[in-house]
């Protein structure tokens, strides 16, 4: 039996949006990037956000949206002074905002936006070594958290003090030549950097067991999304680096 064209045309229009309406109906169908972080799977917090999915690209305002902690608790508990930057300003900023400190070996980054969140909100939740909180977040915490005494001791020993910063630009400056002693991996290194620094691809990919990403990726962006723990490739790759000063 031969099919008409125009009949054709209808039938490829009505099972396309008859698709559509499956699996928006299954919830297999998205347009949007809606920002969901995991729950824990079992026990006291079973069906309760994770706050361990937390990633580099979630706005306070994403996180507020899951977890119910107010952007202005958070902006403040991370230096970010200007009101407008409280809901759109991204947990990934931080590494560039406070990467000095990440050099000192006092992290303060997405991690620790995570940590925070979690003692906010009474969540079980394992730090990462070196992973610092500003003490403004620390003092927050004490005023609005039901912490144990071990906890206040934990957070008050991994504190640091921010400095006083006027604004948050988008982007951070970036000087042209970059020192030997500047070149550290840190949550905030892409793997670009770590070829600018001479370290070949192939030695890159046999670190982290697999090929390259895009070379504008983070590399703990990528550590995150593989379920790999930062801390695991840290220190081969800062090998690899300091072979080439």
């Amino acid at each position: 039996m031969k099919i008409k064209s125009q009949h054709m045309a209808i039938i490829i229009i009505l099972f396309i949006f008859g698709s559509v309406g499956i699996t928006s109906t299954l919830g297999l169908w998205k347009t949007t990037n809606d920002k969901v972080p995991t729950t824990y799977r079992d026990g006291e917090f079973a069906g309760q956000y994770n706050p361990l999915d937390i990633k580099g690209s979630y706005t306070f305002a994403d996180i507020f949206n899951t977890f119910e902690v107010p952007v202005e608790d958070l902006s403040k508990a991370f230096g970010i002074t200007d009101p407008s930057r409280y809901s759109t300003f991204q947990c990934k900023e931080l590494e560039a905002l406070y990467g000095f400190l990440a050099a000192e070996g006092k992290e303060v980054g997405t991690g620790s936006v995570r940590y925070f969140v979690a003692l906010y909100k009474g969540l079980p939740f394992d730090a990462e070594e070196g992973t610092y909180l500003p003490k403004t977040a620390v003092d927050i915490l004490k005023s609005k958290s039901k912490l144990t005494t071990e906890q206040i001791k934990n957070i008050e020993k991994y504190s640091v003090d921010l400095p006083v910063i006027s604004s948050v630009s988008t982007t951070a400056p970036k000087s042209t030549e970059v020192s030997a002693s500047e070149k550290a991996v840190k949550s905030s290194t892409t793997f670009k950097e770590l070829l600018d620094w001479g370290v070949k691809r192939e030695d890159i990919e046999k670190v982290i067991n697999d090929k390259m990403p895009d070379s504008s990726k983070v590399v703990k962006d990528y550590t995150s999304t593989k379920g790999i723990e930062f801390s695991t490739i840290k220190d081969p790759l800062q090998k690899l680096v300091d072979a080439k000063k």
